[in-house]
Order: structure tokens, then sequence, then C-alpha cells
């Protein structure tokens, strides 16, 4: 389980890190072609791989922990086949699995299955159904952590639609005492902020996220991007 937790971790950090490069290539023909609505819309593509990258990585390393303690249990064995899946980017088998662990799950398993079922939506571009799906999260789920998760994960799809003070509401309790989620947080305020011309709070956001040691490569770089951008304006 920790090898496939790892070839899925490396390998959705490969995909975002391809978009990654082809971006920093786009920037600079959107800065000197003052394109930067192209560059809005080809960034977010890449938002939503890293949206499902967070799921990865923060709930595996949950679930994780009921696996270990419980291998031959159907749910972990079940839970296992849908990361292998996802790893296999074979989104048909993902959704069976996924609908499986929803029907024979233990609570805390459906839970995780419900979330990478969000996730598996994305993938397959079905924003609307990742959408309810997220606010059904928001709505049942007893651990704060999944419901915080599930907050985040719909303001990354929210952040083309909803006001910088609809944005800023969903977040307010993940950003406040040192929540582990804060810096995606920041990250998607920073992008709400761009959006409705708000630039001097959007680098405010990103030199937060830039200056944390416990910043990622990926953000850290998605971070320095929007900085690029912002500083155009």
């Amino acid at each position: 389980m920790e090898t496939t937790k790892k070839i899925v971790i490396n390998n959705s950090l490969s995909i975002v890190g391809d978009k990654m490069s082809n971006l920093f290539n786009e920037i600079d023909d959107d800065l000197r072609q003052d394109r930067l609505k192209t560059f809005w819309a080809t960034y977010k593509n890449s938002i939503y791989a890293a949206v499902i990258v967070i799921s990865l990585v923060l709930i595996g390393s949950e679930a994780y922990q009921y696996y270990s303690k419980s291998k031959t249990e159907k749910s972990g064995l079940i839970l296992s086949q849908i990361i292998e899946s996802v790893s296999d980017k074979e989104l048909g088998l993902t959704s069976d699995y996924i609908d499986e662990l929803l029907e024979s799950g233990t609570s805390d398993y459906r839970t995780y299955a419900l979330l990478l079922k969000s996730d598996n939506f994305i993938s397959q571009n079905k924003l609307d159904d990742a959408r309810e799906t997220y606010i059904d999260l928001i709505k049942k789920a007893e651990n704060s952590f999944i419901r915080d998760l599930a907050k985040l994960k719909l303001s990354y799809l929210n952040v083309d639609n909803d006001s910088f003070e609809q944005i800023q509401g969903e977040l307010s309790s993940i950003v406040e005492n040192d929540n582990p989620l804060s810096l995606f947080a920041y990250e998607v305020l920073a992008m709400s902020a761009y959006k409705h011309g708000l630039y001097e709070r959007g680098v405010e956001y990103l030199n937060i996220i830039i200056t944390n040691d416990k910043t990622t490569n990926g953000m850290f770089d998605r971070a320095q991007m929007m900085l690029k951008v912002m500083d155009s304006k």
C-alpha cells in the first residue's frame, strides 16, 4: 500500500509538473501579448490537476491509518484498488470501486470514497457533479478535516464564479488556527483576488505561500506564476 501511494502521488505530481512547464512558456507569451485571460483559463486547468493531488496526499495519509490496521478488511482492500486504478488512469474501474466502497464500506471508508468520487468527477470534467458531492460532504461528514477539505476543493471549483467575499467567507475557518490546509486556502484566495482586481490583496496571500517552509514545490511554482501576472497589472 505504501508503495502504491508513492506511485500515485509521484505520477500525479509528474502530470502537474508537465502542465507547469507548459504554463511557464505560456505566461511569457501572455505577458508579452497581453492575453492574461488566456493564461487564466490554462492556469485553472492545472489547478484541477492539483486538486486531485491534494486528496491523494492528504486523504491518503489519513485513510492509510485505517488500512494498515485492517489489511484483511474488505473496505481496506477496496480502497487500495481505488488508489491503484487512479494510478493506472482507469476512470471506469475507479468509479466501480468507489461505488462498491460506498455500498459496503464502513462509515470512515464511505466518507473517503465520496471525496474520491468527487475527484473522479473532476477527472471526467463533470464539475457540477463534483460540486454537488462536495456540498454533500460539507453537510454530512463527521470528520472536521474532511469537511474543511471539501470546502477547500469546492472553492477551487467556484473561484471563477463566486465573489471574493463568498470565497473568503467559505475559507475563513481554514486560514485560522494553523490549519494544515491553510496554504491551499491562501492559494484560492489569491486566485479570487486576482479575478476581482484585488491585486495587492492577492500579492499578500501569495507572499504568505512563498515564504512558508511547508510550501510544496508545485504550490511555490504556481504562486510565482501568479505573482508574475499580478506584477504586470
